[in-house]
């Protein structure tokens, strides 16, 4: 594919919450992932951050809009502490370089 979206896992948490599904504690992952858009699988432009929680006894899925209170403020508490990658803006970096250089070196 030339153009696309892909995500990438930023950080992994398992904060001690009850699944709402299966009631059962401590099986909650919450994950902060990371999108971003590429040409040519080298990524552009970060999309952003999302996060979903996974429950591992009930495998139940949930985007972070559908979680309950608990689990929102340990998403947020964790999404907080997330930094988007600086490779997320590899291809712009590398253009701006390369028209810096041009600029610089070629014109002269």
């Amino acid at each position: 594919m030339i153009v696309g979206k892909k995500s990438r896992v930023l950080k992994i948490n398992n904060p001690e919450i009850v699944c709402v599904n299966c009631k059962k504690n401590n099986t909650i992952t919450l994950r902060i992932l990371g999108d971003y858009g590429h040409l040519f699988q080298i990524p552009f432009i970060s999309k952003g951050k999302r996060g979903e929680s996974k429950c591992s006894h009930c495998n139940q899925v949930l985007p972070h809009q559908e979680m309950n209170n608990d689990l929102k403020l340990a998403y947020f508490e964790l999404k907080e502490n997330v930094k988007i990658p600086i490779w997320f803006f590899a291809g712009l970096i590398t253009i701006k370089i390369l028209v810096i250089y041009k600029i610089i070196f070629i014109n002269n």
